[in-house]
């Protein structure tokens, strides 16, 4: 059995080792457009000012599944479901066919650059490759000074990285506060008063409406309210968009992203896809979502790669929010439907509590806990995502949970349907 894999981040190698674990003998082949060995793409803001040495980015050989042959710097441009082949070219431009048995679309998604006068062009840069921190490492060199379009995850870490190299930055973000999707009012606001420490400056409620230059060289840009930002270079973090091409050359089903079923297979026989290409629900909300979340991605691939191998597992959904980072020093974790007000069947739980930092939220709907928050303090955050992910009922927790020291035990003994999942874990 021939196994390709188009894609090699989080949800290919999952797919990989998944295969290689039910099918020993499978011969499994991964295709990679870029030119370096896999590396972990949540890290790769390290590599603008040398926070972690590249050996620590890169995955190393024994997190690699056995007996692969992966293909670097190879792009697939066309896909033909009917007689199982691709068409790929390579970094010289040569084109080949690749044939397959099984296939796996773990293609991802690109950054989004918003439609702005001038943002083409040298100066300008987005961040989701080794490659593209490569780059802004190097334009930053001689740089004063920096604006980062989006105070999302990519924006925010971003920033920070160009701090730490003695720029000034200056955060721009459209919504009112920083890193939106991940945090709540009151836990961006302890993150705000970081980043003001770390002297990034933000400006909320606003965007950019052209980037300026002098030759080829970025000079500033201008704001919607006509102010202009001296700047040396512009990194934009506004989202990303998930990569079609090549399901629409295979003419398979698409939406918002590549469309699945539960058991990750596409619409054309012997098809499966996985990661930030694919379409699917909220696990928590029921909602038609495409993740862009790396540990999503891995269980997708874990579950694709162990149905390809002939296993029979179903997917059960995403979490449209599943975050743990840090910034300025403070880690932060965020899960589920953390956006939600008391009233219409839900409660919402929150505390601050210092000097140090410490916020954590707690989001109910009736007896099931749906939403978490939680900044400085986040040991047994594992034990709340598990709750959220079983749509557990946690009427007999709910004290324990409000309470300053709810623990393992506490979890064990609500007889939870994945208890070993977690302690292995």
């Amino acid at each position: 059995m021939r196994h390709v894999i188009v894609g090699a981040s989080a949800a290919g190698m999952a797919a990989a080792d998944a295969i290689r674990k039910r099918d020993p003998a499978a011969e499994i082949v991964m295709l990679s457009s870029e030119p370096r060995l896999p590396y972990f793409r949540p890290l790769i803001p390290y590599l603008i000012y040398d926070g972690k040495p590249a050996s620590e980015i890169t995955r190393q050989p024994h997190l690699t599944p056995k007996n692969i042959r992966l293909r670097l710097d190879v792009r697939a441009t066309s896909l033909d479901p009917a007689r199982h082949i691709l068409t790929m070219v390579d970094g010289t431009g040569g084109s080949e066919i690749c044939a397959y048995d099984r296939l796996l679309l773990a293609t991802g998604a690109s950054p989004i650059r918003p439609d702005i006068a001038g943002i083409d062009g040298p100066g300008v840069f987005t961040l989701r490759t080794w490659e593209d921190a490569l780059f802004i490492a190097e334009a930053a060199r001689g740089a004063a000074g920096a604006v980062v379009l989006g105070a999302g995850r990519i924006g925010m870490k971003s920033a920070f990285a160009l701090r730490h190299l003695g720029l000034n930055v200056t955060v721009v973000e459209l919504l009112d506060r920083i890193v939106p999707q991940q945090l709540d009012i009151a836990s961006a606001a302890i993150f705000a008063e970081a980043v003001a420490h770390a002297g990034i400056e933000t400006i909320l409620g606003h965007s950019l409406v052209k980037v300026n230059r002098r030759g080829h060289r970025v000079t500033s840009v201008v704001l919607d309210d006509d102010r202009k930002l001296k700047a040396d270079l512009v990194v934009v973090g506004v989202g990303v968009r998930p990569n079609l091409d090549l399901a629409v050359t295979g003419g398979l089903r698409i939406n918002h992203g590549l469309l699945v079923d539960e058991r990750l297979r596409a619409s054309a026989p012997d098809v499966f896809a996985a990661g930030d290409v694919v379409e699917t629900n909220d696990i928590v909300t029921g909602e038609s979502i495409v993740s862009g979340i790396w540990t999503n991605a891995a269980a997708m691939g874990r579950i694709a790669g162990d149905n390809m191998a002939g296993g029979d597992s179903a997917y059960e959904g995403a979490f449209g929010l599943l975050n743990a980072m840090e910034l300025g020093g403070l880690p932060v974790v965020s899960v589920g439907d953390i956006h939600r007000e008391t009233g219409d069947g839900i409660e919402v739980f929150a505390e601050r509590r210092g000097p140090a930092p410490r916020y954590r939220k707690l989001v109910f709907r009736g007896n099931r806990l749906i939403g978490l928050v939680m900044v400085g303090e986040i040991e047994r955050a594992g034990v709340y995502q598990t709750l959220i992910r079983e749509r557990a009922d946690v009427s007999a927790l709910r004290r324990e949970l409000l309470g300053p020291k709810f623990h393992y035990g506490h979890y064990i003994h609500s007889h939870p349907k994945a208890a070993d999942r977690y302690v292995r874990a």
